[in-house]
């Protein structure tokens, strides 16, 4: 259904909901031209360092608007 990703690395979930707004005040819809969420970091249990750091994760319904937003976000 949502098969086109885009993550961006070491984002907070206020990064997320900012472009999320951003999407809707273009004129998409939540839950039907995209969907997001935050992935917060994992941590291995074996030192200081993360094993995978936080992100923020959005899916397109639409190849082109993924692409388009791939290059103005990243």
């Amino acid at each position: 259904m949502f098969e086109h990703e885009i993550r961006i690395e070491q984002a907070s979930p206020d990064d997320g909901i900012r472009r999320s707004r951003e999407l809707q005040e273009s004129g998409l819809v939540r839950e039907q031209d995209y969907v997001w969420r935050y992935l917060p970091s994992q941590y291995d249990n074996f030192g200081l360092y993360n094993s995978a750091p936080r992100a923020v994760v959005f899916e397109f319904r639409d190849p082109a608007l993924a692409t388009f937003y791939r290059l103005k976000w990243q």
